[in-house]
């Protein structure tokens, strides 16, 4: 899920510094993880090797992608902004929040932007397909919310509901083939919640075998 939106961005394209970007942004992910253990735990010390190990392979590997590609330095304030929404819900001891998931999937979705434009073509040709895959990741945070922690919450059902509908008809409004895929997260959100809890690894595998159906989608879709 969390290469989704960076597989559908190769759609418009492939090049060399795809590479230490895609090294970047997983680096980057792993160094933010544990500083967001840091944060919640107070204990620099335990994830210091982590976040020092992590994080200067991060630079490593995008100081080349924005040397050439310097354009992709005004992503990094959105990254910012969503990176401090994950520390101050941290340290509120709220890391596990449906906000703050979706702060992390957004960060994740603007890769299908970020992929183009590293490839040096237009960043708003992966406008299209890093909403279609926000729609997916975020509703998979509500969906998931309900089927673990929040399992038997009525609210929580309804707002899974109502975002997985809403994101249907958004999505099939700009292509009506959409209405499969998201027709069928509707119904995952509608139907699995209500029945008896699944143990965490069948609800893990079964997002992945989701997370191919959308992708499969986002590569298909005109844009």
């Amino acid at each position: 899920m969390l290469l989704l939106p960076y597989l559908a961005g190769l759609r418009f394209g492939v090049a060399w510094l795809h590479v230490p970007l895609l090294l970047g942004w997983l680096t980057g992910w792993l160094a933010s993880y544990h500083l967001l253990l840091w944060v919640k735990t107070g204990r620099f010390l335990r994830v210091r090797a982590q976040v020092l190990t992590f994080g200067a392979t991060c630079a490593a590997a995008l100081l080349p992608v924005v040397a050439l590609r310097p354009g992709l330095a005004w992503f990094a304030p959105a990254f910012a902004v969503l990176l401090a929404v994950n520390v101050v819900l941290t340290r509120a001891g709220q890391e596990r929040s449906s906000v703050n998931g979706i702060a992390s999937v957004t960060m994740a979705s603007l890769m299908a932007m970020i992929v183009p434009a590293t490839a040096g073509l237009d960043w708003r040709l992966g406008v299209p397909v890093a909403l279609v895959a926000w729609a997916y990741l975020a509703g998979s945070v509500l969906y998931v919310k309900t089927m673990i922690r929040e399992h038997g919450s009525l609210l929580h059902r309804v707002v899974s509901a109502l975002f997985h509908a809403a994101a249907l008809v958004a999505t099939t409004a700009y292509w009506p083939w959409l209405a499969a895929t998201f027709g069928l997260l509707l119904a995952r959100a509608l139907i699995l919640p209500a029945r008896a809890r699944l143990r965490v690894a069948i609800i893990g595998a079964s997002e992945v075998g989701v997370s191919l159906v959308v992708l499969a989608s986002l590569l298909l879709m005109p844009v």
